[in-house]
């Protein structure tokens, strides 16, 4: 028996019904007053409410997948063995052009650093208007371990935006996925230079699944994620401004914001880690514009893969069993041409979960260090063939 699907609910179902059945019916024969009497009828209760509970718990995973089959259920992802990978359009050389990356901190003073939370006080909380969206709304910033050292008032740092899912917060990437320890470890292993990390809020306003597009007044959310909080960044932090040091990675629905920013803003962003993310927009309730019609096919990214392909590099994870991002990714990689250039790693029994995407972040961080010169360690060159 499948673990998503009618029969499975149908059994849960089945199981919640029996057991409140079995209560009713058994309460009285415990109602009496003694410690084994209470305890049966606290066993009864306890019954009743473990199956509700299942029932609850196989209706979300039958609608979001994040439990694939029975394999996946009981831990044995096998991302290393059970993994297949692909690669699609150019070389990333392609994708990236030749010529050093610019790494000297720009001259003109920058506002100084409020104070910081976490270790180091390297987790910084602001609220940003955009100019061009006319947006508003929280941006976290991780700052690299150096990046408040006296010796390094000079160094200039890469620059990775993340995309939560939806529904979620700015706080996901740093908080929930572990994202600044796992680039520590990365850069201490020396897979990776230290990246300053940027995290918008999605959801303006709040609640509502904008899928990081521009919809129309007050809906300009490709602006604010594109143009707007980049700009931002480059006003208050010492970055690199070179394309091929700018990223983005994104989870589930962010995953989509992120391939979508990076493809359709080549002169900005050079490279997109995609988790588990699609290529065309899934609004949860009505789209802002026609199906049909010109924005519609501006957003179709498998299209343009294939019909003018931007110079970036794709890092993209899926599996067979995600209902969410199989299709899309998989017809991605088959229309990718150059100078585009994809990365996919298929997983086969693997649900639409932030466990998955955790285990996976070593995998994909290593990508970035050796694939996209900006992101290389210190003392080294990207690998860009």
């Amino acid at each position: 028996m499948s673990l998503t699907g009618p029969a499975v609910v149908l059994l849960a179902l089945l199981a919640a019904v029996a057991a409140l059945a079995g209560t009713v019916a058994l309460w009285p024969r415990f109602a009496a007053r003694g410690a084994t009497k209470v305890a049966s009828r606290t066993g009864l209760l306890l019954l009743s409410d473990v199956t509700v509970l299942l029932v609850v718990a196989v209706l979300l995973n039958d609608q979001f997948g994040f439990f694939a089959d029975w394999t996946d259920l009981a831990g044995a992802l096998g991302a290393g063995a059970a993994a297949t990978t692909a690669t699609g359009g150019a070389a990333p050389s392609v994708a990236f052009g030749r010529g050093p990356v610019t790494t000297a901190a720009p001259a003109r003073a920058l506002p100084p650093l409020p104070p910081g939370q976490g270790p180091g006080g390297r987790v910084l909380t602001y609220t940003v208007t955009g100019a061009r969206s006319g947006l508003t709304g929280e941006v976290l910033v991780d700052l690299p371990p150096s990046y408040r050292d006296p010796g390094a008032t000079g160094r200039a740092y890469p620059v990775l935006e993340t995309f939560s899912g939806y529904p979620g917060s700015a706080a996901q990437w740093i908080g929930t996925m572990h994202l600044p320890a796992a680039l520590d470890a990365a850069t201490a292993a020396g897979r990776l230079g230290q990246t300053l990390v940027v995290s918008p809020v999605l959801e303006i306003p709040p609640g509502e699944d904008t899928e990081c597009v521009d919809g129309g007044p007050g809906h300009a959310l490709e602006t604010w994620v594109s143009q707007d909080v980049p700009a931002w960044v480059q006003q208050h932090f010492r970055v690199v401004p070179d394309r091929r040091a700018w990223a983005t990675i994104g989870l589930s629905a962010g995953g989509w914001c992120s391939a979508m920013t990076t493809m359709l803003h080549p002169q900005r962003f050079g490279a997109a880690v995609v988790m588990g993310g699609y290529f065309r927009p899934e609004f949860t309730g009505p789209p802002p514009f026609p199906p049909t019609g010109p924005q519609a096919r501006r957003y179709d990214l498998v299209a343009l893969a294939g019909r003018a392909a931007p110079p970036v590099a794709l890092w993209l994870e899926t599996s067979h069993a995600d209902r969410l991002s199989y299709a899309s990714s998989t017809a991605l990689l088959r229309a990718a041409r150059p100078p585009m250039s994809v990365r996919s790693v298929v997983l086969k029994h693997a649900g639409h979960r932030i466990g998955v995407w955790r285990t996976l972040l070593p995998q994909a961080l290593g990508w970035l260090g050796s694939t996209v010169p900006g992101f290389a360690p210190a003392g080294s060159a990207a690998v860009t063939g």
